[in-house]
């Protein structure tokens, strides 16, 4: 209730004793306190509610950050910790390497004096099974409590080891919410941002926010790892950032730090979020509806655009590839940089510095000379790399983040017949020779490229021969870690498309004594049609060779599509995998024409 003032007129009425009575007696209340102060009505209202959320600590694991944050939680005593999810690695069917991931974390956790709230992230329940242990261990995957008369619901978009949400959960909030329709705020915890929809679809979250309109509430999400704020019904939604997970970190201004959020509700009041870095604090609309175009445009240096050049021939005097610049922003976007200028090559032209105008795009020629007489070959320069900066001016506030970009350069690769292409082969495999074989420095996909730490922990190097029936293929694979046997292990991906055009994957499973190779079952093509030998030399390196009637894999133009991938599986210092291949997975944004296409006969 307001307070009421006394007007003017009626202070005139006091008498002189009366004033002087207030004024000692105003004098002595301050006397009495003893040290200067405002005043003594302390902020300890029994209705106030304070609680910190972590955020995703999996998901590119960085040691120590989380330690730190339950480090500095315990010095900064909040009622209850929250999270979001992803607390473990996860994504394993081994119940000895899961408890050991789930005591890891708990053992972090416990160590808190306040309670600690579970909420289920992709990461902890991959799937059906994870889900059943996580209830053998915590019971509820989700849930809801009422503190304070304050609305707790603990969503999860894991529901049954998969993406979405159920019926059974979505009842069960509904009902939640009807159960408490007096309380005086409610949050929500969820894992995956399902709320912000995805082709239309928010995965039966849209039912339970169907129950929540018309109350007061805030919703806290994670997996993305950048921070973001929207409203949405007319209530604050949030995307945190990391604690620990997975990030460039590239600053507050684009969503990517480290952070614990602070929430303190008091008593008819709404509440109060701030961000604490673990060496600082960040406003909570850091990014919000206007700078998050901007920033996501930059992270994702989706404005750079660059189509793999392919050439008719190995060798060329000039090359021509072109680049597009993207602008799918409300604001002007600024271009500026230096083209490479080498011992072998020159670039036309050499500087960059243009302006593209808000949603719009703009096309760009490079030329490439050779610095010599000899002619390029584009065996020996397989990408040009390219460093162009990208800045937008918001609000006075600069923000720039230069874009690194591998322009590919390839050409149509012919493999004529050799009569004794399957001894060359054999030899090569039997004596590690890797004469002519193709090394994959720079893999055109690369998942979870965070486990992925260059050649030395892992390479892959191929080689293709044929005859007139029969394709040959040796490939020697180097891994710091092997890991084989059953459950996660280390898998070689072999890629064809059959005579249709249709993609088969052939997926072998590297073993000491006899190596299992299988196929996806798309086509016709199947794995009784391959030929293969296997063998695994010293601790690090595995050898395989195969053998494919070319009649499965000839197009009508005297053609064939190949790749070859492996998922390198690391269990030390903590279980984690990446997955690299030769070229780009096909038929997906980054594929290209001619990726992976060999010619059977010269067309020149």
């Amino acid at each position: 209730m307001k307070k009421q003032l006394i007007p003017n007129r009626h202070l005139l009425r006091f008498s002189g004793l009366t004033c002087i009575l207030i004024a000692l007696s105003f004098f002595d209340a301050q006397a009495q306190l003893e040290y200067p102060a405002t005043h003594l009505h302390f902020n300890d209202d029994t209705g106030k509610l304070q609680f910190a959320i972590v955020s995703d600590l999996w998901g590119g694991y960085r040691s120590g950050v989380f330690e730190d944050a339950v480090d500095k939680l315990e010095l900064l005593q909040p009622q209850f910790v929250m999270s979001v999810g992803d607390l473990i690695d996860g994504k394993v069917y081994d119940s000895i390497v899961l408890e050991n991931q789930w005591s890891e974390f708990n053992t972090m956790v416990n160590s808190l004096s306040m309670p600690f709230f579970y909420v289920p992230g992709n990461h902890d329940i991959s799937n059906a099974w994870m889900e059943s242990e996580w209830k053998r261990m915590f019971g509820k995957s989700y849930y809801y409590f009422v503190q304070k008369n304050v609305l707790f619901l603990c969503i999860n978009t894991q529901d049954g080891g998969s993406s979405g949400i159920r019926s059974e959960q979505i009842v069960y909030f509904k009902k939640a919410i009807k159960d408490n329709p007096d309380v005086r705020w409610t949050f929500v915890f969820m894992h995956r941002p399902v709320w912000k929809g995805r082709d239309g679809r928010e995965e039966g979250y849209e039912k339970i926010a169907e129950e929540l309109s018309g109350r007061n509430y805030t919703l806290f999400s994670g997996h993305n790892h950048t921070y973001l704020k929207l409203q949405k019904q007319g209530n604050n939604h949030y995307v945190l950032g990391s604690t620990g997970g997975g990030s460039d970190l590239r600053g507050e201004k684009f969503g990517e730090f480290d952070h614990i959020t602070w929430v303190t509700l008091n008593a008819g009041d709404s509440p109060k979020i701030i961000n604490i870095k673990l060496d600082g604090m960040i406003r909570d609309d850091i990014v919000n509806e206007k700078t998050h175009p901007i920033t996501s445009t930059l992270i994702k240096q989706e404005w750079l655009i660059t189509p793999t050049y392919v050439s008719e021939n190995r060798y060329a005097e000039t090359l021509s590839p072109s680049i597009t610049f993207n602008n799918p922003t409300d604001y002007p976007l600024k271009i500026s940089g230096d083209f490479p200028q080498t011992a072998s090559f020159t670039s036309n032209p050499q500087k960059l510095d243009v302006i593209i105008p808000p949603q719009s795009t703009k096309k760009q020629m490079i030329t490439i000379t050779s610095a010599s007489n000899s002619k390029i070959d584009l065996a020996s320069l397989p990408f040009i790399e390219l460093e162009l900066s990208g800045s937008y001016t918001y609000d006075a506030v600069v923000y720039e983040i230069p874009a690194h970009r591998k322009m590919y350069l390839n050409w149509k690769h012919v493999l004529p017949a050799e009569s004794n292409a399957e001894k060359i082969v054999s030899i090569q495999y039997e004596n590690l020779d890797t004469s002519g074989f193709i090394s994959v420095l720079v893999p055109e996909y690369l998942h979870n490229k965070w486990y992925w730490y260059g050649t030395d922990d892992c390479l892959i190097q191929y080689k293709l021969a044929r005859d007139k029936k029969f394709l040959y293929m040796a490939a020697f694979i180097h891994d710091d870690q092997l890991v084989m046997g059953e459950g996660q292990q280390d898998l070689i991906y072999v890629d064809f498309e059959d005579k249709n055009g249709q993609a088969t994957q052939f997926t072998i499973y590297p073993d000491p004594i006899k190596s299992k190779l299988s196929t996806d079952n798309k086509t016709e093509f199947s794995a009784e049609n391959v030929q293969i030998v296997s063998a695994v030399e010293g601790d690090h390196t595995i050898k395989i060779m195969l053998q494919i009637p070319l009649n499965k894999i000839s197009r009508a133009d005297d053609s064939f599509r190949f790749n070859i991938g492996y998922r390198d599986q690391d269990n030390l210092p903590v279980p984690e995998n990446s997955t690299l291949y030769w070229k780009p997975l096909w038929d997906t944004e980054t594929d290209y024409q001619f990726s992976g296409t060999f010619m059977l006969e010269d067309h020149d």
